[in-house]
């Protein structure tokens, strides 16, 4: 082949074929073109760049809109589970039982098993339920040393494990510590328009409630029974305003320990101490892990706030917009941030007997 030819073909003598020689530049309209130059070669990036900006927002809203769907699904296995429940029992479970447990007088205070784990027999979860006795207390009180009240020994081990029912996809945390199983579903415990006490609620559970569908006056369609919240993110006790500058506020419960009711003096003053555990046991019936109020609306600014007598707590989640809510029919719905007040507590309440507002 001659040494001035410039045709980006070489002929092989051995099989009389032309093959593509790279470093042989082409003749385009008597011109040489060397390839891409430097400013086509940035506009090609900067196309991508702007598919891939195009993309990646589709990409995650789709997941987004898969783990929504899978947060609603562990939704309806749990109101079928209520459903089943109270088709053997003639009731739905209580937030927890005292008086009314099947453990003797002197461990009612210890039985202590939430919503979720007397629904255990009837969820797809035969494992955790054949591993646990619903008949024995949560907890015991051990002389130590140090005298101490401890969670059941043949009990810990069970009660640890991370149920996938019981957890929303979409949250960033999915366990407080090791010796609790977490849980983002809780069990409605009414308005809190009474201060947020645990006995005798407006709401379907609170200690010793027992409801069956014939105390609903509402309907069961307008009456929420279990809403999602957010997982406690496990850190460190700080005081509310704190805690209110970091971005896991919203999973900042103000403490207080003595108050018989919930009162803004303290539940909204920055020097209230805080704990960030709401949600961390799923068999606990402790409404800091299991309940949850209508007082505030869906995703509210306001911190929870919780003593040993009384709770104020908000349904939140990770999706944009608002929280999936399970009716006491077995209905699952998505409730936007932006429900109106009113209607957003008449679904709390169980016997109020007003018209619900659209929502």
């Amino acid at each position: 082949m001659s040494k001035h030819n410039h045709s980006p073909f070489i002929r092989s003598n051995q099989m009389q074929q032309y093959v593509f020689d790279p470093g042989v530049n082409l003749r385009v309209g008597g011109k040489h073109r060397a390839g891409f130059t430097l400013v086509e070669l940035l506009v090609v990036i900067a196309i991508i760049g702007v598919l891939v900006g195009l993309l990646l927002p589709a990409v995650q809203s789709a997941r987004e809109a898969a783990r929504r769907m899978s947060c609603s699904n562990n939704m309806k296995q749990i109101g079928l589970a209520l459903h089943m429940h109270h088709d053997t029992l003639n009731r739905f479970p209580s937030q927890r039982d005292q008086a009314k447990a099947p453990v003797p007088v002197a461990e009612q205070s210890f039985y202590r098993w939430g919503p979720l784990g007397l629904l255990t027999p009837y969820l797809e979860q035969s494992a955790i339920y054949e591993a646990i006795d619903l008949k024995k207390p949560l907890y015991i009180f051990s002389l130590g040393p140090p005298p101490s009240v401890i969670t059941h020994p043949d009990l810990a081990a069970e009660v640890a494990t991370q149920v996938p029912t019981f957890l929303c996809p979409s949250d960033v945390n999915s366990r407080v510590s090791e010796e609790w199983g977490a849980t983002n579903y809780h069990a409605n415990n009414g308005t809190g328009q009474d201060g947020g006490v645990y006995e005798k609620c407006d709401g379907l559970f609170y200690i010793d409630s027992q409801k069956g569908f014939r105390d609903i006056l509402d309907g069961s369609s307008n009456t929420a029974a279990f809403c999602e919240t957010l997982v406690g993110s496990g850190l460190a006790d700080s005081t509310r305003g704190v805690a209110n500058l970091g971005a896991e506020r919203v999973t900042a419960s103000v403490w207080n320990a003595v108050a018989p009711t919930i009162e803004d003096s303290w539940c909204l003053d920055d020097a209230s101490p805080v704990i960030f555990k709401r949600g961390e046991k799923w068999a606990d019936g402790s409404v800091n892990d299991t309940g949850y109020h209508h007082f505030r609306g869906p995703n509210a600014r306001e911190n929870d706030c919780y003593s040993r007598y009384a709770a104020i707590k908000s349904g939140r989640s990770r999706h944009v917009g608002g929280v999936t809510v399970l009716f006491a029919d077995g209905s699952v719905r998505f409730v936007t941030d932006s429900v109106d007040l009113k209607a957003w507590r008449l679904l709390g309440s169980i016997a109020d007997r007003e018209v619900i507002p659209e929502f």
